[in-house]
């Protein structure tokens, strides 16, 4: 039922590894996802952050965070880019189909994973410089820091797993759909369903934290640097984690074994997420 989509996706992950043998290149096209991951949130809390700082508006902060976010993989699927989260479900798909081996799969995407950090720490060094988290936005993000830092490790690996599941399962829509409007709609949906309840992208978090420690907020809030430093290992190890599972297992996995008959020839190809 699904062989079309999975040959689809085995061919996607053929044309990454051929463009990884060009790692210089490849290396700048993943720091872009990362870029634009904090980007996005930039945005987000930019949005978010005058309503988080009013009692009367507060309940609809993550509403306005969680759909703005979208900028991010909107770039990412129109623009390009090569994001970890993504990677994990495409080469999940191609190497139970046997179509990519197990080592070069799994280099390319820890090299995915380093520079999609860089890019996304890089940039949200940018936002930092500008002067613009003096106000709600910083307060915004300082907060959110702080909550995401503290979080006990199952949770946060829980909250890892279910917000690669909604990416993942956004690729796999994307994938079937012609008209723009759609994929735009789907990617809508996507991000407000893992944004709005506060579920865990690892890629995101090191824009935010990168943001976080950086504002004039964070010494009034003890976020110093080596405090921040620590807070974000202890996020980061369990929602790496989580988002791994949550595309190689929750959606790759699974969507592999129920079109795991023979696989025909794609239509389409697969974009960059």
């Amino acid at each position: 039922m699904e062989q079309t989509g999975l040959a689809a996706v085995c061919q996607s992950a053929e044309k990454k590894l051929s463009f990884f043998q060009s790692q210089g290149r490849y290396f700048v096209y993943a720091c872009m996802a990362g870029c634009f991951c904090s980007l996005g949130m930039a945005l987000a809390y930019a949005m978010g952050g005058s309503f988080y700082a009013s009692e009367a508006l507060r309940g609809a902060y993550k509403l306005i965070l969680g759909s703005t976010f979208t900028l991010s993989f909107t770039m990412i699927i129109f623009a390009g880019a090569e994001l970890f989260t993504g990677n994990v479900f495409v080469f999940t798909v191609s190497v139970l189909s046997k179509k990519t081996a197990p080592a070069a799969s799994a280099q390319l995407v820890a090299f995915c994973y380093l520079a999609n950090i860089l890019g996304a720490a890089v940039m949200g060094a940018v936002v930092a410089a500008t002067g613009l988290l003096q106000g709600s936005m910083g307060d915004l993000l300082v907060a959110s820091a702080i909550t995401k830092m503290t979080l006990p490790f199952f949770q946060a690996f829980f909250r890892g797993v279910l917000c690669n599941t909604l990416v993942c399962l956004g690729i796999w829509c994307v994938t079937k759909m012609k008209s723009e409007t759609a994929k735009l709609i789907v990617l809508l949906w996507v991000v407000l369903g893992f944004a709005g309840p506060g579920y865990e992208h690892s890629i995101a978090n090191a824009g935010i934290f990168t943001m976080a420690m950086l504002a004039p907020q964070a010494g009034g809030a003890g976020l110093s640097l080596a405090a921040g430093l620590a807070g974000a290992l202890h996020n980061l190890v369990p929602v790496t984690l989580g988002n791994l599972v949550g595309g190689g297992l929750c959606v790759g996995w699974v969507y592999w074994f129920a079109g795991s008959g023979k696989i025909t020839k794609p239509e389409d190809d697969l974009p960059s997420l």
